[in-house]
């Protein structure tokens, strides 16, 4: 993991967080206050709900869940 000054970071800012989402690998960045982490994030893609009703168990399912004493 790469370690850089708080003035070097600012500096070439643009540059370094460039290298960390192109290399997946975190830079550390030493502050008077301590030290603050940039690394990669992807956010999660939303995945809309099924429709009610487009979704049907199957027979195993039926079997298991009523054996569990549940019933559909």
């Amino acid at each position: 993991m790469t370690m850089l000054t708080v003035s070097k970071a600012k500096a070439n800012f643009s540059r370094v967080t460039r290298n960390v989402i192109k290399t997946k690998r975190p830079v550390v960045v030493k502050t008077p206050a301590g030290f603050v982490q940039i690394a990669p994030y992807d956010l999660p893609e939303i995945v809309e709900p099924a429709p009610r009703g487009s979704l049907r168990p199957t027979p195993e399912e039926i079997r298991l869940s009523n054996i569990c004493g549940e019933s559909l």
